[in-house]
């Protein structure tokens, strides 16, 4: 018999890229858009970002369309609102391809509410200057003959 562990809460922040096809009507997107928010408010989530990057060429045919309108969602939330997003992504019908990215860290539930009400999102971000870094041909060759 398996026995369920109690794992602590974390809140994670995620990105979601999802491209619909590109005959899809208003108020198909509007549906679409709707069900995503829906499941992040019903799984305890916040929405930080919504934005529609319009219609773009595809880079390779995908179901026998050569454009779609792509879609990003930025929100906080459990490991198990991916899970549902992703299914509800994937029997949509308008929708062709979605990708979802874990950013950020691990944040403890009740740290995350006061850090989102004040910076907006909880995820602890790289905050290292990079900037000042070179990096050559050469340095890349040893890296790939090293392995």
């Amino acid at each position: 018999m398996a026995f369920l562990v109690e794992h602590p809460k974390t809140v994670r922040e995620y990105e979601t890229v999802f491209i619909l096809r590109s005959d899809v009507l208003d108020e198909d997107r509007t549906k679409v858009l709707n069900r995503m928010s829906s499941i992040v408010e019903k799984l305890n989530g916040q929405i930080l970002m919504q934005e529609e990057w319009g219609k773009r060429k595809l880079a390779y045919k995908i179901q026998k369309n050569a454009y779609g309108i792509y879609y990003y969602l930025r929100y906080l939330g459990y490991n198990d609102m991916v899970a549902e997003i992703e299914r509800n992504l994937r029997i949509l019908e308008p929708v062709i391809k979605y990708m979802t990215v874990k950013l950020g860290e691990d944040v403890d539930a009740e740290k995350c509410k006061e850090v989102a009400e004040k910076l907006g999102t909880c995820a602890p971000k790289d905050t290292a200057d990079y900037s000042s870094v070179e990096i050559d041909d050469e340095d890349l060759d040893e890296l790939v003959d090293d392995e």
